[in-house]
């Protein structure tokens, strides 16, 4: 297996291309790059345009659906910026300092208080700020989740389920495995109530329907009659959300 990362001034992040022991090409959004994964036996042209099909899809889908929003903006975007999870509203307040380390402070009010080293430079800052408004989520919201999904689980399907979580994923606002596992996307919690429960639901009918047959969205219909309606509202709005 070989592996190479590279930057391009046409895509805010890196991409990585992995070249191993498989069948089939695929490429993915990762958290900070854009993952490239080629068939090892297949020839040196072939390879360049697959790459070349691939980034061009990467680019329309992050020009499309606003993918990698942390890249693009400069650190002055955050300053002061209020953000809402589950329906709690917090200000962003950084503070650059000479000496010490990155951190968080949270005194239980609405303020958000960030200290960044003044030093390192402007990208490293925007990671720390993304990574303390992630930890803070999870931190002070994971058991929002995990109570509202057992409360639609109850409610209607039953379903035993071995874990919940909340994980920092970009394409997809959550998950449900074959081991009756669910996570959901940090930046879900940023939605409305109403769009998270639609959210909720989808994944939970996953547990009845690990597919998106007629048999599963019958499954979402009955426990949330009308969940069109959110899922359209998902599909044009959700992009103008993260942190």
């Amino acid at each position: 297996m070989s592996v190479n990362l590279y930057q391009t001034n046409h895509l805010p992040v890196p991409v990585k291309i992995i070249v191993e022991p498989r069948k089939t090409a695929r490429v993915s959004l990762g958290k900070a790059e854009i993952i490239v994964r080629l068939p090892k036996h297949i020839s040196v042209a072939e390879k360049e345009r697959t790459i070349k099909q691939f980034l061009d899809w990467a680019k329309k889908q992050i020009q499309e659906k606003n993918y990698y929003q942390l890249q693009q903006n400069s650190i002055d975007h955050y300053q002061h910026k209020t953000i809402k999870i589950w329906d709690n509203e917090f200000i962003i307040d950084i503070e650059y300092i000479q000496n010490g380390r990155n951190k968080l402070s949270y005194r239980g009010t609405n303020i958000l208080k960030i200290y960044l080293l003044q030093q390192t430079t402007e990208a490293h800052k925007k990671q720390e700020i993304q990574r303390f408004l992630l930890r803070f989520t999870e931190k002070y919201f994971l058991s929002a989740i995990q109570k509202r999904t057992l409360f639609w689980n109850d409610y209607y399907f039953k379903e035993k389920i071995e874990k919940i979580d909340i994980k920092h994923t970009i394409s997809r606002w959550g998950s449900c495995s074959t081991s009756r596992k669910i996570s959901f996307s940090t930046k879900l919690l940023l939605l409305p109530q109403e769009i998270i429960d639609y959210v909720i639901v989808h994944e939970l009918a996953h547990l009845k329907e690990m597919n998106h047959s007629p048999k599963f969205w019958k499954q979402v219909e009955n426990a949330m009659p009308d969940y069109k309606n959110h899922r359209k509202w998902l599909q044009q709005h959700g992009t103008k959300f993260d942190f």
